[in-house]
């Protein structure tokens, strides 16, 4: 039996911010109306293809605030210890092991988006539960915010996959982190 693929698929400015201190992205709207193609391996084509969603608890109450909940009919996993509203019937807030869960979701789903924050993605990376990185790098410069990588002290190499640039100035980076040891 194959088990699901985890991607960290985010956004970051060119100095590794995912955003501002208080947690705002509305650098990021400039370029939310890109019309690159879905056959380019744009986020469109990505999303046309995730079977379920994992992000945490302050990425969450972020996209609460948006108009309407972007995510369709997805099942949406939020990793949290707090009681939460939820958005659809298709959201389930969840608590315990980290691996224990990922375990989970790879049984029963194919291909799984990890949507963020930085300290989930962070802690996905440590635990070593991410197979793919598709990071979007903005040609912005924030100068502070929420750092995208943590500083763990561990120097880990990756292959790279892909590397796609737009005519908007985005860059796609595409790394297979699933063999991702430890550098010496």
């Amino acid at each position: 039996m194959t088990r699901g693929t985890v991607t960290l698929y985010i956004a970051a400015s060119l100095d590794g911010f995912i955003a501002t201190e208080d947690g705002g992205v509305e650098w990021l709207e400039e370029y939310a109306s890109d019309d690159e193609s879905e056959d380019d391996g744009s986020f469109e084509a990505f999303f046309a293809g995730v079977d379920c969603l994992v992000m945490g608890s302050r990425t969450y109450e972020q996209i609460l605030s948006f108009d309407e909940w972007p995510y369709g009919e997805r099942p949406t996993f939020v990793v949290t210890s707090r009681d939460l509203p939820l958005a659809t019937d298709r959201v389930e807030l969840v608590a315990g092991d980290l691996r224990e869960s990922v375990d989970g979701l790879e049984e029963r789903y194919d291909r799984i988006w990890l949507v963020g924050g930085a300290a989930l993605a962070q802690s996905f990376l440590r635990e070593r539960l991410v197979d793919e990185i598709r990071l979007t790098v903005v040609p912005v410069l924030l100068g502070g915010g929420i750092r995208l990588f943590g500083d763990d002290g561990t120097e880990r190499a990756l292959e790279t996959v892909e590397c796609t640039s737009f005519e908007s100035g985005l860059v796609e980076l595409r790394y297979d982190a699933s063999g991702c040891t430890p550098s010496i």
